[in-house]
């Protein structure tokens, strides 16, 4: 995971490379002749100076460095994410030449200013997961750094080989010895024959071994209790007959029981992806990646479950058939079409605070025929089918589907039937809504708690009723109407509305209101959206159409058990199913600020509404 850190200053002793006793700490250098960067628990900065700066910036060419890199007078410093658990001060890098280490338990900082002169620093404040060609393996012991052919220079290389088989990169880091870290390179045909792919044999290997040279391979991580792993294209997925096949192709000796307990050991070693509070995903394109509101047009390597396999424009040309679709839609309402297209982009916002800020779920509601089941369709083709769930809000109360909807974007329920929404299935919307954690159980296997940070997207031919009337399912659906129906059917529209012009400027249109939100904090008020809002729940809460016919004075000093009555004497004149007395309760002191409590009225205590700040008159 890549991360962009703030830094802290610590000032040195004059002519001298630490800090004193309580010295002074800034975020700024500008105050400090000589200071240096104060190491955090997620630092770990690897230390070269025993090679040529002209070699230390082909590395970073090669391997595609882009962490915070410090200029030193010998070499650099490379400032990375510190896997969990890592211990080491020194060791052989896979590239042949050493490296030491530096890291709170050995180091509070790092030198970066001497004498005034501050030392240069590229991609300042940003921390990439540690490189696996400085990964720390023992197995790796001899230095190739300056070896010649009289060294045992070919013998020494296999060696090597062989101590780094199960990295991602062998041939090009082979290479790169080669080319930059022997001092007489091997001939091309030789250094060919070495880096060679060759079948590695299995037999003898513990299913442990094997175990870590697949997770090294094919960067296996487990994360929300399933196993992530990178695709042929470098993608990151959650396939597990997939991994198994890889596993399969691993083994010399393909037995299926043999599969199943590396299987196993992957589910037990694996690094365990965690994200803090503060801490999100990233969401790759094929140009770059979305991040806390901000769109970065450059690769990255780190970890993330999700990939849009689709290019960012910010200059895509407008479609017809994409405007004309949205038009349809929100009926040519200029804010309706905005949010629309935030409902679109919330799908994109995985940060847990701002989610909950927002805390919506979304249902699409209007006749059939009219275009709603399509924009399913569309999402699903813009988010890629495997960022999607598709499970119904009945399904969504089972824990046992709960798993689908790990690893995804949104779930997206189609035609949702014609059922009140109940206190179980209100839970789990809440709860995911809300980015709260949720029981989940595989197939098999103890439930376990996870956070999910996916959208909720539904549609329904009918206006749902549910079982809650109160203030927090209020604030959290968004009925979404749309009743106006295509003048002629289009051939192949679907296609059209999802063909490549047409998915980049989608792309264009929901980053520009993923901004948005992120710039406003909130949704585009849209008066036809509000409207029906405000209807629906005064029909799902029919005792705020029994109010329409009273003012807030009507209610002072009455009793809550003669308004209840006059209330449900009203509903069953009307054929209503009459609220519940907490309900009735809880609306009057929502809507009109009065509460219950003791009055002396005619020489009795009594227990009325009174306005929520007057005082009990005795």
């Amino acid at each position: 995971m890549k991360e962009v850190n703030h830094l802290t200053f610590v000032e040195y002793q004059k002519g001298k490379k630490h800090a004193g006793k309580d010295a002074d700490e800034s975020e700024t250098s500008e105050s400090f002749k000589d200071c240096g960067i104060k190491l955090t628990e997620k630092d770990l900065v690897v230390d070269i100076d025993n090679v040529p700066k002209d070699v230390i910036k082909a590395l970073i060419q090669f391997f595609d460095i882009e962490t915070q890199t410090v200029w030193t007078d010998r070499g650099v410093h490379f400032y990375f994410k510190k896997p969990e658990n890592f211990k080491g001060a020194n060791a052989i890098s896979a590239l042949g030449f050493p490296i030491e280490y530096k890291h709170i338990g050995n180091t509070k900082s790092v030198t970066v200013k001497r004498n005034g002169v501050l030392r240069q620093i590229d991609n300042e404040g940003i921390r990439e997961n540690l490189h696996e060609v400085f990964h720390l393996n023992r197995k790796i012991k001899n230095n190739l750094l300056g070896m010649g052919e009289s060294d045992g220079r070919n013998d020494a290389l296999y060696k090597h080989k062989m101590a780094i088989y199960a990295l991602k990169d062998v041939k090009k880091i082979l290479n790169f010895i080669n080319e930059f870290i022997f001092a007489d390179k091997l001939p091309s045909e030789e250094i060919s024959t070495i880096a060679r792919d060759q079948a590695v044999d299995t037999k003898e290997m513990t299913f442990d071994t094997i175990a870590k040279s697949i997770v090294n391979q094919y960067y296996v991580r487990f994360y929300n209790n399933v196993l992530f792993f990178r695709d042929d294209e470098g993608k990151f997925i959650n396939d597990e007959n997939m991994l198994k096949r890889k596993i399969h192709q691993f083994l010399d000796q393909k037995d299926s029981r043999n599969v199943e307990e590396v299987y196993k050991q992957l589910l037990l070693m694996s690094p365990i992806i965690t994200l803090g509070e503060d801490e999100s995903f990233e969401i790759h394109f094929n140009n770059g990646y979305l991040h806390e509101g901000r769109f970065y047009e450059m690769d990255s390597k780190t970890f993330t479950p999700y990939h849009i396999d689709v290019n960012y424009n910010p200059d895509a040309e407008a479609v017809e058939v994409v405007d004309n679709y949205l038009n349809h839609l929100s009926n040519n309402n200029e804010d309706y079409k905005k949010l629309i297209l935030e409902v679109l982009a919330h799908t994109l916002i995985i940060n847990k605070e701002f989610k909950r800020m927002l805390a919506k779920f979304f249902i699409f509601v209007g006749d059939g025929g009219n275009g709603k089941g399509t924009l399913l369709t569309i999402i699903r083709a813009i988010l890629n089918r495997k960022n999607c769930s598709g499970l119904s809000i009945g399904d969504m109360a089972d824990e046992r589907y709960f798993v689908t909807m790990q690893g995804k974007l949104v779930n997206l329920g189609d035609d949702i039937e014609d059922e009140p929404i109940n206190n179980k299935q209100m839970k789990a919307l809440k709860n995911i809504s809300t980015c709260d954690f949720v029981s989940t159980r595989q197939l098999f296997q103890q439930a376990t708690e996870v956070e999910m940070t996916l959208s909720l997207i539904f549609t329904s031919n009918h206006i749902l009723k549910s079982w809650e009337k109160g203030e927090s399912y209020k604030r959290r659906v968004m009925w979404l109407p749309i009743y106006t129906k295509p003048a002629k059917k289009e051939k192949n529209f679907i296609q059209k509305l999802t063909q490549q012009d047409a998915l980049e400027y989608w792309i264009k249109l929901i980053v520009e209101a993923y901004e948005r939100l992120y710039a406003n904090e909130k949704f585009t008020v849209s008066e036809v959206v509000e409207k029906f809002n405000d209807q629906y729940h005064e029909e799902n809460n029919n005792f705020l159409l029994y109010l329409q016919d009273f003012e807030r004075k009507d209610f002072i000093n009455m009793k809550p058990k003669q308004i209840y009555d006059e209330y449900e004497a009203w509903a069953e004149e009307n054929d209503l199913h009459p609220q519940s007395k907490k309900q009735v309760k809880d609306t009057i002191e929502k809507k009109y600020g009065l509460v219950v409590k003791g009055r002396r009225i005619n020489g009795s205590t009594q227990r009325v509404y009174i306005e929520l700040n007057e005082e009990v008159k005795e």
